[in-house]
């Protein structure tokens, strides 16, 4: 059974707004993780502890953020290029917490950086993409 325009005009904009919210906050996350890090790194300690619950929260939220986007690619038969740069951003991320927990500094900082630029520029995407705003048809 096909559904309505209205009805699919409505799932994808669900989708699409679950996303937007999860990576916009997911952005700001990762960016109290550098300051949080540059804290630490400064010699307040307490920090550290602070920057390791940012990693918890922005993986959280960008868990979300897979859900969503995979719900704008499969449910509301959206765009797959939402699903796959959320999906790369969290592979960083993970490899990025790992040489952190590992305090191997020379890759985990480089690898922040280029997280904080991924998710900001998936945000960035899903408010301002013509593509990503189209519903399909």
């Amino acid at each position: 059974m096909e559904s309505s325009p209205s009805t699919r005009l409505r799932r994808y904009s669900t989708w699409l707004w679950a996303l937007r919210v999860a990576v916009t906050v997911a952005a700001v996350a990762y960016l109290f993780q550098a300051v949080s890090a540059g804290q630490f790194l400064a010699g307040d300690y307490a920090f550290l502890r602070l920057h390791q619950l940012g990693t918890t929260t922005a993986d959280l939220l960008m868990v979300l953020a897979l859900v969503s986007a995979a719900g704008l690619k499969w449910i509301a038969r959206g765009p797959r290029a939402p699903f796959l740069i959320t999906l790369a951003a969290m592979l960083v991320s993970q490899a990025q917490a790992a040489t952190g927990a590992g305090r191997i500094l020379w890759l985990h900082v480089p690898l922040g950086v280029a997280l904080i630029g991924l998710v900001w520029a998936l945000a960035w995407g899903t408010w301002t993409s013509a593509a990503w705003r189209e519903v399909p048809r």
